[in-house]
């Protein structure tokens, strides 16, 4: 009788079988197969979304970085706008540089939707920085203007003297040109401006028009003159900027914002004189009167994420066409509106069709209007 009940508790003791066991294993197998999708998807989404998010950021960080030159663009040269266009010429150190117009901002349109370039020039000078006009005649010899006042000039300024009639010519007979404030001669009077040979500045074989600068004519000061560059790299994947130091004539280039793909801009214009903008365009103004009618700048940046999606997340440029023609284009579709009350446009971010797996890339496209506050305001 003990034997029995002692034989039924050792049965009851002896554990799962091998069947049970087996369906254990299963079950744990799927479960983890399931829990480890889960994960990877998560992860994958989660990796998405902060590639997203750091590419938002970074497009915004250089956009603010343009804008902040965009509204600075023209200072200190903005008040004499009849000048806006102006031929500049200059030497340094005997050597003559190439001529630039007098403009607060150029955009130099990519061929075939290839990324713009955005140039703007602003004077540095730190304090007062005002035109000041031309009292007396000054002869193409001579090293020193008479002026109505010299408040704010210091020497090693740059200046440059413009004309009061600006000349359109293809080969102009008066420009603008820039000098260096030099240190005045022992016991010179006051309202004088030197600008002698000592500076590399100033050559000794005079680079100012035939007939000189005549009464009502204007010197502009710049300080040390901001000329500063927005471009793409060229791997087309990273935001640079160029800054040209004028007192040494030195430019130096370096990339500040990487995975930036595209930039885009147009001037905006104001053609009927109301103060407000009523035409978009890309094309560089051609005559003084264009130039005069500017009075914003719109741009688009596009950053690519860094994350790499296994499946296509945006459309080809055969595709996007048509999606961008309207305020509500397709979420993965690469558009932008250079008139904020227009169509979208489509925007190439494979220029030259280098990357195969572009589509399998996400893009985010920031723009904006930046209002060129020296020109509107005449300081």
């Amino acid at each position: 009788m003990n034997s029995k009940r002692s034989h039924k508790v050792r049965y009851r003791e002896i554990g799962f079988s091998l069947v049970e066991v087996m369906i254990a294993l299963v079950i744990g197998l799927i479960t983890v197969l399931v829990v480890t999708q889960v994960i990877a998807m998560s992860a994958a989404q989660r990796q998405t979304a902060t590639s997203g998010a750091d590419a938002t950021i970074n497009s915004a960080l250089a956009l603010f970085t343009i804008e902040r030159d965009g509204k600075n663009a023209g200072y200190g040269f903005s008040t004499v706008r009849g000048n806006l266009g102006c031929q500049v010429r200059s030497k340094y150190n005997g050597t003559s540089n190439a001529a630039f117009q007098l403009l607060p901002v150029e955009i130099i349109d990519g061929a075939s939707g290839a990324p713009d370039i955005l140039h703007f020039r602003a004077s540095n000078k730190n304090g007062i920085t005002l035109p000041t006009r031309i009292a007396v005649d000054h002869a193409t010899a001579a090293n020193n203007f008479y002026v109505d006042s010299d408040v704010g000039i210091q020497t090693g300024d740059l200046m440059v003297a413009v004309t009061a009639s600006l000349d359109t010519a293809v080969t102009p007979t008066r420009w603008c040109t820039l000098f260096a404030v030099t240190e005045p001669p022992s016991g010179a009077g006051a309202n004088l401006v030197w600008h002698q040979a000592t500076n590399p500045w100033n050559p000794s074989t005079s680079i100012m028009p035939a007939s000189g600068y005549v009464i009502g004519d204007y010197l502009i000061n710049l300080g040390t003159f901001s000329d500063r560059t927005y471009s793409l790299s060229a791997n087309g994947k990273d935001l640079q900027v160029t800054d040209v130091n004028w007192p040494s004539n030195a430019a130096t280039t370096e990339s500040v914002y990487p995975n930036i793909v595209q930039l885009q801009a147009v001037y905006g214009l104001d053609t009927n004189a109301d103060k407000v903008v009523d035409t978009w365009t890309a094309t560089a103004p051609t005559t003084t009167v264009i130039w005069q009618q500017i009075r914003a700048i719109r741009v688009a940046l596009v950053a690519q994420g860094r994350q790499r999606e296994t499946g296509t997340v945006t459309l080809d440029g055969d595709s996007a066409a048509s999606t961008c023609a309207s305020q509500t284009p397709h979420p993965a579709a690469i558009c932008w509106h250079p008139d904020p009350l227009g169509d979208g446009v489509k925007l190439d971010v494979n220029i030259g069709n280098t990357n195969p797996d572009w589509q399998h890339y996400r893009y985010r496209v920031i723009e904006t209007t930046i209002p060129l506050r020296n020109v509107v305001w005449q300081q």
